[in-house]
């Protein structure tokens, strides 16, 4: 990437952030910053896209925020919640996965507990913040189901261990459970050399995990997907969520909500 392409993303980063004075503006700027570069520059890892997307944001943000805090920690805080945010509409745009009644979904409140409970489990064995997004289908008969949950990461820096527990409890429950991540660490090691991450990963605390970094080395439960093709025949995250759904929403006995 040159200096002018690299210069646009950067006009439109801080354009977003200077857009407005809402709270969420950092996130949502990151997100829809990402989604433009990856359009932008289709032949650039998009991991290598976050990480430029990063390096932007924490050397402009006090010419946004004047009295903001330190930039590296604003980043930290924003950004998992802007790679959840951009999969959460990712997922809802995938033609395939619209065509078969999928959503990808926060629950938050009242709805969380009452699925929650419907399992069988308890909101202190599950806590809201500890589920990211759950994936809900529209089965042939028209009844709604959730059958599975997504914890995506942008880093594993973000301890993976904090979603292992919650995993394994839905899991448990019949529902599919992956995550999903940038990788932005390249922390998941090879199967010969595996990282903590991996070991953990394979170790059955998620169904699979999915990395858009296609620097990350696939083996065993690790798959790389291009987040830019969309079919079921060539991005395995949506091959393994419609495959999932065509099996539970023809099981009577799934998990309706």
């Amino acid at each position: 990437m040159d200096e002018n392409e690299f210069g646009k993303i950067k006009q439109l980063l801080l354009l977003l952030l200077e857009a407005t004075e809402m709270e969420s503006i950092k996130q949502w700027a990151l997100h829809v910053t990402f989604q433009y570069s990856l359009e932008r520059f289709p032949t650039m890892n998009g991991t290598d896209l976050w990480i430029k997307i990063k390096e932007i944001y924490t050397k402009n943000l006090h010419l946004s925020f004047p009295d903001q805090e330190e930039p590296g920690q604003s980043y930290r805080r924003v950004s998992g919640d802007a790679f959840e945010t951009y999969l959460v509409e990712y997922l809802n745009n995938i033609p395939a996965l619209e065509e078969a009644g999928i959503r990808a979904l926060r629950l938050k409140g009242k709805a969380f507990s009452n699925f929650i409970t419907s399992l069988g489990l308890s909101t202190n064995e599950i806590r809201e913040k500890d589920v990211d997004i759950f994936l809900q289908g529209i089965s042939p008969d028209g009844v709604v189901k959730i059958f599975g949950a997504l914890f995506p990461k942008a880093s594993y820096a973000e301890r993976i261990r904090a979603d292992e527990g919650a995993s394994r409890k839905l899991m448990s429950k019949g529902l599919l459970s992956l995550t999903v991540t940038l990788d932005a660490r390249n922390e998941l090691g090879t199967e010969q050399s595996p990282s903590v991450k991996r070991e953990t990963i394979n170790g059955g605390a998620f169904d699979a995990c999915y990395s858009f970094n296609k620097d990350t080395i696939e083996g065993g439960r690790v798959f790389v997907v291009d987040p830019r093709k969309k079919t079921p025949s060539s991005n395995g995250l949506v091959k393994k969520i419609l495959s999932v759904w065509n099996e539970k929403s023809m099981n009577k006995s799934g998990l309706n909500y």
